[in-house]
């Protein structure tokens, strides 16, 4: 009876995943291609919007290495060391870091030298710090293939509840990317007339 019943679940696991893999409309036929340019579409936006909320660097941080580095270092405070949580490896800094905005880091050693130094890892500097949550408002695909993203951003600290504004980010394709896209510049705009 168990064998029986293992068998009936695979065989609707398998139709269930096949209509996933294939997606038909309702003649039977293949998705068209305007159906399939709007999953592509969906599925670029729910990529962004992930990348958007794991940001930390923001306006001039992308002119500073050191900026990215340490600000990439708050998306990944779940990940510190669990003996000593003022450090964490350099290899989940280096690697979000290239997944994220495309910058390969081959030596870790410069990065906070003057703190507190453990082999490996990297000094989280203790500081308080803003967080964002984001709302896509529009994406727009350039000539080139990069997507131009508009969207509302509220950043939450400590010290406010969160105040909204729009952000304008650039995202260009990588395919060594665990995203897929890097981000090139996400600015928070203090004018919005120029969007």
């Amino acid at each position: 009876m168990k064998k029986f019943l293992s068998i009936v679940f695979g065989v609707i696991m398998l139709a269930v995943c096949s209509l996933f893999i294939a997606p038909t409309v309702n003649d039977g036929s293949q998705v068209s291609a305007a159906a399939a340019e709007e999953i592509v579409a969906n599925v670029n936006e729910t990529r962004f919007l992930n990348m958007l909320n794991h940001n930390f660097v923001y306006n001039t941080d992308f002119e500073s290495i050191d900026a990215i580095v340490n600000n990439s270092s708050l998306a990944l405070l779940d990940l510190r060391d669990a003996e000593n949580e003022d450090f964490i490896k350099n290899a989940y800094v280096t690697g979000f870091v290239k997944d994220m905005y495309g910058i390969e880091i081959a030596d870790m050693s410069e990065f906070n030298a003057e703190y507190p130094q453990m082999e490996g890892y990297l000094y989280i500097i203790p500081r308080g710090y803003t967080s964002y949550e984001h709302k896509i408002v529009s994406i727009t695909e350039n000539e080139d293939g990069s997507y131009k993203v508009v969207s509302e951003v509220t950043a939450i600290n400590h010290d406010t509840a969160g105040e909204t504004q729009t952000a304008i980010s650039l995202f260009v394709p990588n395919q060594e990317s665990a995203f897929g896209y890097n981000i090139i510049y996400c600015d928070i705009m203090t004018n919005t007339s120029n969007i």
